[in-house]
């Protein structure tokens, strides 16, 4: 009598597969603040037609009750917190294998840079296409320029996880200090775009504020803030939201943690209040962390984080798409989005969602295989590698050049390669995703354009790639 072997489930499969030492929580943050983050864009985002013509609006503007829930639901902090403790992670373990620089760099960004090319390549046919079909000119800037604002995020994300060796060596020499010189710096340059007037300075808080909550992931990474204890980070929680309603109430800054019309944003470019967010966002996830984590060890739970993770990127890029498609199918069909917040935008909100996450779902299952790009390769261990100096010599194998110069090059080009792609990718923030001819825009003092922004996401991620397999012929 033949016995069949129990089934497994997928789940139990993950589950199984996990090494026991893998941080879930921190996965599991990382996954749920992106999708919090698509939910939030969905929830908010809404059009209105005046004169024949689609004009994008913002929810919270018609609905000013929830900007205040915004302390809670804007947690791109989380990411980057989350982004923090990996990249220190992954760095540390690349180093002690002795993986270099450029390797580290070049296998955190094909995950980024891959599926955002496609689909910034997409739209740069899919817009002419669109308006040699007849759709008016006014509806494809529109559509062009909405689908280019969420590339800020990785713009910025790319510029910080190209510093974050360098960063975890500040924070390694002295943490105190690396967070209290971002807390001051981004407190300066507030007082110079706020108290001054001088708003393109704020921009510098792209990088400190955005770095401080990488340094907030270092932290994690060490064990520092699982040591604290529940009271120290309850008061850290209230003593941060007291801050945000005194720097909201009585400061000159705006209640909404996400950018509206014409108001000052505390997003873009971000403000000191980002940064208090990112404590007090901190503190709440270390007080949930532990009954979360022992959830996470059931397979079902775990084995969703784990496939949303194989995605998340893919979501994030593709869900504005998905709305303007909704839309887009809206208005072909002669209905008008209902007002936001009067009980027919309540009342269809859920189906809304439900429907635009069907379509996504599957647009992610298809396209999500662009983020799995291999791993960065290990140098030879240490016995074989001391084989092969004494076999052949190092600089004989590089043409005289030591080591030593190779290594130094493939770090600036994987450096330049990475400001090259972020500085493409903010670029899409001023000027959208449509190969227009009428001129360009620009990004702080500095002309772009789609085309242009493309070129140098393109260089910079081959320039990238380049170092890295340089570096690694030459070790």
């Amino acid at each position: 009598m033949t016995v069949r072997p129990p089934h497994v489930t997928f789940a139990e499969r993950v589950s199984v597969a996990t090494a026991p030492d893998r941080d879930r929580f921190i996965d599991a943050v990382r996954a749920g603040s992106l999708l919090i983050v698509v939910l939030g864009h969905w929830l908010m985002a809404t059009v209105v037609v005046q004169d024949g013509h689609i004009i994008g609006a913002n929810a919270l503007t018609s609905i000013p009750a929830l900007q205040l829930a915004t302390w809670l639901l804007q947690v791109m902090p989380l990411f980057f917190i989350a982004g923090g403790f990996s990249n220190i992670t992954v760095w540390r373990s690349l180093r002690r294998r002795g993986v270099g620089y450029s390797e580290y760099l070049q296998g955190r960004f094909v995950r980024l840079l891959r599926p955002t090319l496609v689909f910034v390549l997409f739209w740069h046919l899919a817009l002419p296409a669109a308006a040699a079909m007849g759709m008016s000119q006014d509806r494809v800037d529109v559509i062009g320029q909405l689908l280019g604002q969420p590339l800020w995020f990785l713009g910025v994300y790319i510029a910080v996880t190209a510093l974050a060796p360098a960063m975890a060596a500040w924070h390694e020499l002295s943490p105190r200090m690396a967070l209290a010189v971002l807390i001051i710096g981004a407190v300066v340059v507030d007082w110079f775009r706020l108290g001054r007037g001088m708003e393109s300075v704020g921009y510098i808080n792209l990088a400190i504020v955005w770095l401080f909550a990488q340094q907030l992931g270092f932290l994690y990474a060490d064990g520092y803030l699982a040591r604290l204890t529940r009271a120290t980070l309850w008061a850290t929680v209230a003593g941060s939201f007291g801050m945000l309603v005194v720097l909201t109430s009585w400061g000159p800054y705006p209640v909404s943690m996400v950018g509206l019309p014409d108001e000052t944003s505390n997003m873009t470019p971000p403000t000191i209040c980002l940064l208090v967010l990112a404590v007090a966002q901190t503190a709440i996830a270390m007080l949930v962390r532990d009954r979360a984590s022992r959830w996470l060890q059931r397979p079902v739970p775990w084995a969703s984080v784990v496939r949303f993770a194989s995605m998340a990127m893919t979501v994030y890029l593709w869900h504005l798409s998905v709305l303007v498609i909704a839309f887009l199918a809206l208005f072909g069909l002669g209905i008008d989005p209902p007002a936001a917040g009067s009980g027919l935008w309540w009342l269809t909100r859920p189906f809304w969602l439900l429907g635009l996450a069907l379509v996504l779902s599957v647009v992610a299952t298809l396209l999500s295989p662009l983020e799995r790009g291999r791993r960065p390769a290990a140098t030879t261990a240490p016995s074989q590698s001391s084989d092969r100096r004494d076999k052949e010599p190092g600089p004989q194998r590089t043409g005289g050049t030591p080591r030593t110069t190779h290594v130094i090059l493939a770090t600036i080009g994987s450096g330049v390669g990475a400001a090259l792609a972020s500085f493409g990718l903010l670029g899409y923030v001023a000027s959208g995703l449509l190969p227009a001819p009428h001129g360009s825009s620009v990004l702080l003092f500095v002309p772009v354009d789609p085309i242009q922004n493309t070129v140098c996401v393109l260089v910079g991620f081959a320039l990238s790639t380049f170092a890295a397999r340089w570096s690694r012929r030459s070790a």
